[in-house]
């Protein structure tokens, strides 16, 4: 039998937003596995469910939309969206499915970063952003440098009910980018402005469909 693909939307909110990637893999293969849905597995040695997310989300990112796809080996019911719903853990909600006739790219993302922080953080995360920084990361002893320029397309910093709302514009790079979190931990160390982040939310997502 032809394996069939789908593509589920979803959200995802405190406390759902701490589930590791991985762990949030397993728990829908726990999830379908409940519903009696026949995935279908990788070949090999350690074969694994192919469900793929479009982006890994990172512990303690809220979202509106996230999608990922699975691969099944029979049509889905009509009912799964709300069958998923009834026995998701809080935090999660099942939005919509369809069948991925078609592939996508993430392009750009709109994110909002709540952070507690002194009066005037504004003023100095301006002045650091207009200075074209960059993001350094160091991994297994390689060591990368993004622009911060090279990918934020706009942002706004202002005050909103006792906290510092920083509203992000981010473009997509051939499939590389920049998380909001890590131009806040470069601002932070370079001014030495402790700020406490709140909550990093991903408001909205687009996307170009490649036939």
């Amino acid at each position: 039998m032809l394996a069939n693909r789908y593509r589920f939307y979803f959200s995802r909110d405190l406390p759902a937003a701490f589930i590791s990637h991985l762990d949030m893999t397993r728990l829908f293969e726990r999830l379908f596995r409940r519903l009696d849905v026949k995935l279908k597995f990788t070949q090999g040695f350690n074969p694994h469910p192919k469900i793929v997310f479009i982006l890994p989300m990172p512990v303690g990112l809220c979202s509106k939309e996230e999608i990922f796809e699975v691969e099944c080996e029979n049509e889905l019911e009509s009912s799964i969206i709300e069958n998923l719903n009834k026995i998701l853990p809080e935090g999660l909600k099942m939005l919509k499915v369809e069948l991925a006739t078609d592939k996508i790219q993430v392009s750009d993302m709109y994110y909002q970063c709540f952070v507690e922080a002194e009066e005037e953080f504004c003023k100095y995360f301006d002045e650091f952003m207009k200075k074209s920084p960059a993001i350094k990361k160091e991994k297994e002893g390689k060591v990368t440098v993004k622009k911060i320029s090279d990918f934020l397309l706009s942002y706004e910093c202002e005050k909103v009910d006792g906290n510092i709302k920083i509203s992000f514009h981010i473009n997509v790079v051939n499939g590389s980018y920049i998380k909001p979190e890590d131009i806040l931990r470069e601002f932070s160390q370079e001014y030495n402005i402790e700020c406490r982040i709140v909550k990093v939310e991903k408001v909205k997502v687009n996307y170009k469909r490649v036939i």
